[in-house]
């Protein structure tokens, strides 16, 4: 590890170049240049190689705030992975600065890395003093727009969750035949309700990831006789595990090699089993990940009974609220835009008064089932309010919008509702007003504005129909 102190009397063409990177990070865009540069000058510049320590668990150094310049550090509790700072202004250590003591977890550099160190006497406040110093509000203000940050990505994650226990579904991937079928039949035992995907190649995962919600993962990293994985592919993989936020459990010869082991629990495996496996160990693992996934998913059941509508099983406005306010977090580190869908039963007044409210709920239960049908994994469907219902779309142009919109639309037209004959307009229907962020709106009551907007052009314009934003 190589520190080299930033404060010097000598000009110092680098630190207009930190202050480039920073000024792009999360954290530090409400800074203005020259604040960050004289923040910058306190401040130690540590260069680490790969696989070297930042931060040993259980260290009682002197604490340090340490931020990202360029590089990838993994955290790790217990040596079980915890997340990836890889975006330049990311920070790590700050726990310790607020309470010094031996630290819970390790920081290692996956990466040649770069990061700016902070010392904790930096940020101390003289108690006799009736002012603040402006690294004590900048820290203050990091440790907020973190944790704003953080819950709004374990908000926009969990919202990706397969909550019902009859789909629970398990990643096999393992390019020997004989090891999976021995893995299939202990998995059959112990977790016979479980659906098992087998792979025996890399791609065919990778392919296969993105479309279903695994809850736990089975891997042999060791692929020999269909191609040699290296690091950096191997870290993809796990990646596109990590995403799906479910344990790791990793099967391989290579096991028996310390640093190996280390470097895949880095990675994030949760679980290490050296071939040729312990049948009583492997069910020991199988075991543990079931009763996690099992507390998890009461867990997801008791939030959702608070963000649920009870009349219609759809999210209710706090959580449709919470939803939109996490996708407008999460878009300056994403840039993935999102569209909203605003739907209001056409004449629904009309139902109601003819037929009673009694049967005006079974009406938008029927249409909130239709919603429920049609929102893809990740999507968010809320009634809204009365007889309005919405549908948010994460990572969804506005094409693609309108076509789900469109689909929603048909569905309900061709649905038979009770007494639907005696409608002004001779069936049940709904129009629907659709907005996208950032391209329509750069917030959320502007964008829920533009969307109610183009629903009642769509009521102006005779009803059944969806109209967008143009």
């Amino acid at each position: 590890m190589k520190r080299i102190p930033l404060f010097t009397d000598k000009p110092n063409p680098q630190l207009d170049n930190y202050v480039t990177v920073l000024s792009e990070g999360r954290y530090f865009k409400k800074f203005s240049h020259k604040l960050l540069k004289n923040i910058i000058r306190r401040g130690t510049l540590v260069k680490l190689k790969a696989e070297e320590h930042l931060i040993y668990q259980g260290d009682d150094s002197p604490p340090e705030m340490y931020v990202l310049l360029k590089g990838s550090l993994a955290v790790l509790a217990n040596s079980k992975f915890i997340l990836r700072l890889e975006l330049p202004g990311d920070i790590a250590g700050e726990l310790s600065v607020l309470n010094p003591s031996p630290r819970s977890a390790e920081v290692v550099a996956e990466t040649d890395t770069e990061i700016i160190a902070f010392t904790q006497d930096v940020f101390a406040v003289d108690e006799q003093s009736e002012t603040v110093p402006v690294f004590y509000l900048m820290f203050t203000y990091i440790l907020a727009e973190k944790l704003r940050i953080t819950t709004a990505q374990s908000l926009v994650r969990k919202n990706n969750r397969v909550i019902s226990v009859d789909n629970t579904r398990i990643a096999l991937i393992d390019e020997n035949t004989t090891d999976r079928l021995i893995i299939r039949g202990i998995l059959r035992s112990e977790w016979p309700e479980a659906k098992i995907t087998d792979f025996d190649n890399v791609a065919a995962f990778i392919e296969n990831s993105l479309q279903h919600d695994f809850d736990l993962f089975i891997i042999d990293p060791n692929f020999t006789s269909q191609q040699k994985l290296d690091e950096k592919q191997i870290k993809s993989i796990f990646n596109a595990m990590q995403l799906k936020n479910s344990p790791i459990i990793v099967t391989s010869k290579l096991c028996q090699d310390v640093l190996q082991r280390q470097k895949w629990m880095r990675m994030g495996a949760n679980d290490l089993l050296t071939k040729p496996f312990s049948i009583f160990d492997f069910k020991h693992s199988v075991t543990k990940s079931k009763i996690m996934y099992h507390q998890q998913r009461e867990l997801d059941r008791i939030e959702q009974d608070a963000d649920t509508d009870r009349l219609t099983g759809l999210a209710n406005r706090r959580r449709l609220d919470q939803f939109l306010e996490a996708l407008q977090t999460v878009y300056p580190d994403n840039k993935k835009p999102f569209s909203l869908v605003i739907s209001d039963v056409d004449n629904f007044k009309h139902y109601n008064d003819t037929h009673g409210h009694q049967m005006g709920d079974v009406v938008l239960a029927g249409v909130a089932g239709i919603f429920a049908k049609t929102v893809r994994k990740g999507d968010l469907a809320a009634r809204f309010g009365g007889e309005e219902f919405v549908m948010i779309l994460p990572d969804c142009q506005k094409t693609n919008a309108v076509q789900v919109a469109e689909k929603l639309r048909k569905a309900i037209e061709n649905e038979e509702f009770p007494y639907q004959d005696q409608q002004p307009t001779g069936n049940l229907t709904v129009t629907l007003g659709v907005a996208t962020f950032p391209q329509d709106a750069d917030n959320i009551d502007t964008l829920l504005k533009k969307a109610d907007e183009c629903l009642y052009i769509g009521k102006e314009s005779g009803r059944n129909i969806t109209i967008a934003v143009e």
